[in-house]
């Protein structure tokens, strides 16, 4: 799950926690907050960074396995067969 930060639209009102701003983990599906869950003051998302791996070299087979993944790979009549 992301997290978002958000922040009070108007910092001399609400609570300390809108005030200095606060993050929430929500399901990408839900829609952003507009109040704040503490003292229903209107809040705003902010746009913040985010992280990224620093490299991105492809993963083989033998490091999915030594990561615990299952490798499956399809086979000309359509069934999957475990590598």
């Amino acid at each position: 799950m992301p997290t978002y930060s958000y922040i009070a639209e108007n910092p001399e009102e609400g609570c300390p926690s809108c005030r200095k701003g606060f993050d929430l983990r929500r399901p990408i599906s839900r829609p952003a907050l507009t109040h704040c869950p503490l003292c229903k003051r209107p809040v705003k998302k902010l746009v913040t960074g985010f992280s990224t791996p620093k490299y991105a070299k492809p993963l083989s087979v033998s490091d999915a396995k030594a990561a615990g993944f299952t490798i499956l790979e399809k086979r000309v009549d359509g069934n999957y067969e475990r590598l």
